[in-house]
């Protein structure tokens, strides 16, 4: 009888991360807890399912882009935990031109891919296809997704707490004096858009902002420069000194329409993003941002992906890693006008 990772978490108080790292003999675990871990499998009646997969087994990874945090560093993180796992993984990238995730799936299963992790894509979409990836569960096919699902499902899956990190960047803004801190949203098809702006509005609420005017600092915008510009013109039309960006590339365009204001960053106008990139690092100024704990996030996927491969059922697991907050030249202390 195999038993659920998420089963003996809650027996045992530990995060499921950790159950995974005590099961797949992985070192970091005091004894005292992997003693712990190993008796609530006895309890629960179940055997150790064998623990780890075979070494060389392939698994196919699927990154589309997109999702959270699902950028080429954390695919190479991923690549790099598999590899360290005595896994064979067989990437599949938009970025190289692979089709698109379906035809990308079924063409690693075909070739022997004993599992398969996604990173960004349909999953993250409300307006992908879902039916493939119910025919992966109901064929037991071992997949684990990175970044939120956009529809119910009973995957395992990673995630970044983006609600908890947006609202810790709003709390900093706070903190510089700003009182009138805005939003440009992408697409909220998305999950990860969703619970960023749901972040934001939480932040704002517990600083006192009544909801009909938090909901006014928000505007939406497709993810590009132009589109960015225009929506931060009018935020700071209402007001607003500092702004919360979906990405960096609206980050770029609210810092154009802060210039064409004859106005500087972070003097007049600070700007946080959501998620770390190198434009983010280079830009002058450089950005402040919101960053997703990749290491920890694929470590998770890799250990998550092999107690699959190995039997263990992983039914409606979702693990939540919080990002981190770097601050860099885009905030600076609330203008005094």
């Amino acid at each position: 009888m195999s038993i659920r990772l998420a089963d003996v978490a809650d027996r045992t108080g530990v995060s499921a991360a950790t159950v995974s790292r005590v099961l797949n003999g992985r070192p970091g675990v005091a004894q005292a807890t992997r003693t712990l871990v190993l008796g609530a499998v006895e309890t629960l009646g179940g055997q150790p399912v064998a623990t780890r997969a075979t070494q060389g087994e392939m698994v196919g990874v699927v990154a589309q882009g997109g999702g959270s945090g699902g950028g080429p560093s954390l695919v190479d993180h991923v690549l790099t935990a598999l590899h360290r796992r005595g896994l064979l993984p067989v990437l599949f990238a938009q970025a190289h031109g692979a089709p698109q995730t379906e035809p990308a799936s079924r063409k690693l299963l075909s070739h022997g891919a004993s599992g398969l992790v996604f990173i960004g894509g349909d999953h993250a979409e409300t307006a992908a296809d879902r039916e493939f990836f119910r025919s992966l569960r109901e064929k037991n096919v071992p997949h684990v997704l990175v970044g939120g699902a956009a529809f119910p499902d009973r995957s395992a899956r990673i995630s970044q707490d983006e609600e908890w990190g947006i609202g810790k960047a709003v709390h900093q803004l706070s903190e510089l004096g700003h009182a009138r801190i805005g939003m440009i949203s992408e697409s909220l098809r998305s999950p990860t858009s969703r619970r960023r702006r749901d972040g934001f509005l939480s932040a704002l609420r517990s600083l006192g902002v009544p909801a009909p005017e938090a909901g006014s600092r928000i505007e939406h915008a497709h993810g590009c420069d132009g589109a960015g510009a225009r929506a931060a013109g009018l935020l700071m039309e209402r007001g607003c000194t500092a702004l919360v960006c979906d990405s960096d590339s609206l980050a770029l365009g609210a810092l154009r329409a802060a210039r064409s204001r004859s106005l500087t960053v972070p003097d007049d106008l600070s700007l946080v993003v959501a998620g770390d990139s190198s434009t983010a690092r280079h830009m002058v100024p450089s950005l402040t941002v919101v960053s997703a704990p990749e290491e920890k996030m694929a470590e998770a996927a890799a250990d998550t992906l092999m107690m699959a491969v190995s039997g263990t059922p992983l039914t409606s697991l979702e693990l939540f890693f919080q990002p981190d907050l770097i601050i860099r030249e885009s905030t600076g202390h609330a203008p005094s006008f």
